[in-house]
């Protein structure tokens, strides 16, 4: 059997990386003998036309897509394509989103023929086998299918997976030389659960309460293959790394063991983090820990059963402080509550954590299905605005208290994006003056080099434009080079030295390679066979443009 998965499109802005549940999901089917690829949206231009060609070209028998909320949009679009361009073919769709309004999305989309609620990496190979005729699609827990008119939603399994008996992640499946090229982190997690009961986190229903930890001796192998990729940082995904304190520093001294260099960051709350485990985190290469803190007024937080109080917080911040750790925190504006007199509160504070070294974030808040600030929002006099899915991104005001409307959470977040936005403009001009520090200058080319490799990627500029002539013999690295600059852009339009800077860096770090043969150069992203049966479905032949000279003897 032959399965297509579909990554759906997240914008850049919201940094995303390879993607993690696809990746297991993938190496689930595989153990199950399923011939699988990956067609990632995040990092490859869609159109249907595109995804007809993957799929003449690869004739899957089920077409799946993951989405959380804000990427459902994009999800389903893709979806419906898929079922339009194959009618046969079963279409399929997991995530956090749909499995709280399974039913309401099947009645809603009829290009969508099954929804997996929860864990999909033992029900994906059920469902497989119900798609052969092997079993019935009622024998299958946690699916939702429709049954002529209606819809049949087969109750959750009883218990959730043990994360040790899952095979590692199926990265060979997901183009990661362009996710390396956008100088994004990898995530992965050593464990499944969390004991809080935040009551806007959708994360604790999908995997439970229960904390479910992997042996560390079978996290920390992960975490090497990863450093083989050419990853230079790990964001460790879990929903709260630091629950259980025997398996935080299991994973540590592994690392530590092992004497394994790398760099990584973690979740954490503030009650469940000390100077004796920090200080061995950062030991093992942990450079931040991000805190949800989400407000500083201690009703709210009572509201929203986050189980913090500000003094903790607090500590929490001096306790990284003390041990060379980097603190994060992060805030959410218009939960249940919200005033003006709590924005200012949450606002002072942040400031005050600024000045105690620590970075903060602000979020607006987005009751994503399956939430109890969804569910109860009329109790909880939360007023919301909008199921466009597309807006529930965390950067837009969707809801409202009595005391705050959306103008004013707009405000506070709009005021901070303003400030990031003056920042790097800042940056920019002390570039171009001269006045920049090394390190300003090395985070500057980041970001430019980012808007480069993302306008490759969603453009598909190598696949239409990345093979062109020679005039005779090889050309060597500085010709290649200069040919695809040319090329890329006529393309983007972008500033040449720009391109040509990213395009090297690319080379050197073995994130782009060329090839010359029977006279014609041909550019990819240093991706593995299986990725690139995807992203090369649409690549053209060799440009009519002006040849490029080589030093070749036929000269």
């Amino acid at each position: 059997m032959r399965v297509l998965l579909i990554n759906p499109f997240y914008p850049l802005a919201e940094m995303p990386s390879p993607p993690l549940g696809i990746a297991y999901l993938g190496a689930a089917l595989e153990r199950g003998g399923v011939e699988v690829r990956v067609f990632d949206m995040c990092v490859s231009g869609y159109s249907a036309e595109k995804l007809e060609a993957i799929i003449a070209d690869f004739d899957p028998q089920m077409v799946g897509a993951t989405a959380v909320t804000m990427t459902f949009n994009s999800a389903i679009d893709a979806i419906e394509d898929a079922k339009r361009i194959a009618p046969h073919v079963v279409t399929a769709m997991g995530g956090a989103h749909v499995s709280f309004c399974a039913s309401q999305t099947l009645r809603s989309h009829p290009g969508l023929d099954v929804v997996a609620m929860g864990e999909g990496e033992e029900m994906v190979l059920e469902l497989c086998d119900a798609i052969e005729g092997k079993r019935s699609y009622a024998s299958v827990q946690g699916l939702a299918f429709r049954d002529g008119d209606d819809v049949v939603e087969i109750p959750a399994r009883p218990s959730f997976l043990d994360v040790d008996t899952l095979p590692l992640p199926a990265r060979h499946l997901t183009p990661l030389a362009r996710y390396r090229a956008l100088g994004v982190p990898i995530s992965m997690t050593s464990s499944r659960g969390c004991p809080f009961q935040c009551i806007f986190c959708v994360g604790r229903k999908m995997v439970g309460a229960k904390f479910r930890k992997r042996d560390a001796a079978n996290v920390v192998d992960e975490m090497e293959h990863i450093v083989s990729l050419g990853f230079d940082q790990i964001n460790l995904a879990d929903d709260l790394f630091t629950a259980n304190k025997p398996h935080a520093y299991g994973v540590c001294d592994e690392i530590l063991a092992r004497g394994l260099s790398l760099t990584w960051t973690s979740f954490a709350n503030v009650n469940t983090v000390d100077v004796p485990l920090l200080t061995r985190m950062k030991q093992a290469g942990c450079v931040t820990v991000s805190f949800g803190l989400e407000s500083a007024n201690p009703e709210i937080l009572k509201t929203v059963k986050k189980g913090t109080k500000v003094h903790r917080i607090v500590s929490a911040v001096e306790a990284c402080n003390e041990a060379g750790m980097r603190a994060h925190g992060s805030f959410i504006v218009g939960l249940p509550g919200e005033t003006p007199e709590t924005l200012r509160e949450t606002l002072d504070f942040s400031e005050q954590l600024h000045a105690m070294g620590a970075e903060t974030g602000f979020h607006l808040l987005a009751p994503f299905p399956g939430t109890a600030v969804r569910d109860d929002a009329a109790g909880l006099k939360l007023r919301i605005l909008t199921d466009d899915w597309t807006q529930y991104h965390a950067n837009r005001a969707i809801t409202e208290t009595p005391g705050v409307d959306t103008n004013t959470s707009q405000d506070v977040v709009t005021q901070l994006e303003d400030v990031a936005k003056r920042r790097f403009w800042e940056l920019a001009e002390h570039i171009e003056d001269g006045t920049a520090s090394e390190q300003d200058y090395v985070s500057y080319e980041g970001v430019v080099r980012q808007a480069v490799y993302y306008d490759l990627m969603m453009q598909d500029v190598l696949e239409c434009h990345g093979s062109f002539r020679t005039d005779g013999g090889s050309l060597d690295a500085q010709e290649a080079l200069g040919g695809l600059t040319d090329r890329v852009q006529a393309a983007t339009g972008r500033d040449r030295s720009e391109i040509a800077r990213a395009l090297a860096y690319g080379l050197e770090h073995d994130m782009l390679e060329y090839t010359v043969e029977g006279g014609v150069c041909t550019w990819r992203f240093c991706d593995t066979p299986e990725s690139m049966a995807v992203t090369e479905i649409v690549r053209r032949p060799p440009d009519d443009a002006p040849a490029v000279a080589t030093d070749s003897p036929a000269q």
